[in-house]
């Protein structure tokens, strides 16, 4: 997270006072700025080089002491201990190649450790002079006693492999070949606790890629780790790296894991190694609730297997087991015939079964079921209402307007009038204009916007649809008009006005 502004402020106001001349405030001036930048993170550092090497809304007259500076000066900002590694590493980020240089130069004299992420940032200069000094600091120290100031920095590090004014990955290489040293090893294994997620994730990915005797534990905390990215990592570490009964073990880990990527992993090392228990993994990641783990399943049976995957479900919804996903599953391999099964599912208390049921209806059988979608419109839960809208989105010509202007203007709920709204946006061009206009007077501010953004959008399109209203539907759109006008600008008045003067019935 980037420092607020009020802080980055304060460092561009205090660096030029650490070259004034009373000695009482310039070294009050360089212990506040050093205990500033020892708070900073790495992309605190990255945007304050940015600001100092370019003119901005921070910069101005009061910093043309600090721009003038030479590198024969940079003796000034030495004389202040501790803080001199700030100092010097703020001359780091001037705008004069030739001061960035010498303060490199002089950055490399220090090895508290503090000077490492300046010494990264200059790694990337445009001036090859800078660079060359900065990478000759870097390879001094890449030695174990600065593991763990390397893996503090690996975000900048990483910021290299993205760089491309000269090509870093020898030297980012032979970083990560440290880290993963043996000598490294507890450093590196301390950090899979850090707070820092980016640190934390480069850490697991340095640790999985290597093949210490560790890696067992390694790879099992790894898919103990909430983020889903390092338990992907893992998982994909297992096939290469693990045989026999530890492989099983790891494999039973990810089968039950809540991220999806990771079971799938599981799935395809099970095929891969052709398991005497293939077959009835496969049936069992049918029952899978993700829909990718049930179609990679089938994928897979329809090689090695001849089962009737539809009776399979079928079989399992009689049986009343795991009904989410076998609702779902014969939604996407059942006949037409099927929908019979999946009717009474639609009225479950449950509403995630609900929701299965409508859209397993809408897959197998989207025209026969017109009434029950709607009638999921008007359901409590959103999702459910929201299936029932995607249901009828492909539908909406045959439906009555009226019958869905009803369910808008009775809604309990707000989504149930959003979905509502977005049918009445999809029938017929002058039918929904018409209802668009009547919700405009809606008690939900929300819902009113929304239908006039509907209008805009209907008008924006007026040209795609070449559609002539009836006499009825244009004396209601006038009537509606004459009501509801006022709720819109001129403008829109006029434009709609204008789309109705060029149709005239006697």
């Amino acid at each position: 997270m980037r420092m607020d502004s009020n802080s980055i402020r304060t460092i561009i106001d205090i660096v030029p006072v650490v070259l004034a001349t009373d000695p009482s405030v310039a070294t009050y001036a360089a212990r506040t700025l050093h205990k500033l930048i020892s708070e900073a993170t790495t992309n605190d550092l990255v945007w304050l080089d940015q600001v100092l090497r370019q003119r901005s809304s921070y910069s101005g007259d009061y910093l043309y002491e600090w721009q003038k500076l030479w590198p024969d000066q940079l003796g000034k900002l030495e004389r202040f201990e501790d803080a001199s590694v700030s100092l010097l590493g703020m001359a780091s980020f001037h705008s004069n190649g030739y001061v960035r240089e010498a303060a490199i130069k002089r950055l490399a004299l220090i090895t508290s450790e503090a000077e490492l992420p300046f010494l990264l940032l200059r790694a990337n200069d445009w001036v090859a002079n800078v660079r060359d000094a900065a990478y000759d600091a870097i390879r001094a120290r890449l030695k174990p006693d600065y593991a763990r100031s390397l893996i503090r920095n690996l975000a900048l590090v990483s910021r290299l492999e993205q760089a491309g004014r000269s090509d870093h990955q020898p030297l980012i290489q032979s970083i990560y070949q440290l880290l993963q040293s043996a000598e490294c090893r507890t450093a590196l294994l301390e950090s899979l606790e850090s707070d820092d997620r980016f640190i934390k994730r480069a850490c697991f990915k340095l640790v999985l890629s290597s093949s210490e005797p560790d890696l067992p534990e390694v790879v099992r905390k790894a898919l103990e780790q909430k983020d889903t990215v390092v338990r992907m990592w893992a998982a994909q570490r297992v096939s290469s790296a693990f045989k026999g009964a530890e492989l099983d073990q790891f494999l039973t880990l990810m089968k039950h894991d809540k991220f999806t990527p990771v079971r799938r992993e599981a799935l395809r090392i099970l095929v891969q190694q052709n398991s005497p228990s293939l077959l009835v993994e496969l049936r069992a990641a049918l029952l899978d609730a993700h829909g990718s783990m049930r179609e990679e399943s089938r994928y897979h049976l329809r090689k090695l297997d001849t089962t009737n995957v539809a009776a399979f479900y079928r079989d399992h919804l009689l049986a009343g087991e795991d009904l989410y996903s076998v609702i779902s599953g014969l939604g996407e391999t059942g006949a037409t015939s099927d929908d019979h099964f999946i009717v009474p599912y639609t009225s479950h208390h449950q509403s995630k079964i609900r929701g299965a049921a409508i859209q397993a209806l809408a897959k197998l059988n989207r025209n026969a079921h017109v009434g029950l979608f709607i009638e999921a419109l008007n359901d409590p839960v959103p999702h459910v209402s929201r299936q029932g809208l995607n249901a009828l989105a492909d539908k909406v010509s045959p439906i009555n307007g009226e019958r869905i202007w009803e369910i808008f203007h009775s809604a309990a709920h707000a989504h149930v009038k959003r979905n509502a709204l977005s049918l009445i946006a999809r029938l017929g061009k002058w039918d929904s204009i018409y209802y668009l206009l009547r919700a405009l007077r809606d008690f939900d501010e929300a819902i009113a916007d929304m239908s006039k953004l509907s209008i805009e959008r209907w008008l924006a399109r007026f040209n795609r649809n070449f559609s002539s209203p009836t006499a009825e539907q244009l004396a209601r759109l006038g009537l509606a008009l004459e009501e509801n006008g006022n709720m819109l600008d001129d403008q829109t008045v006029e434009q709609l006005r204008f789309s109705m003067a060029g149709f005239k019935h006697t």
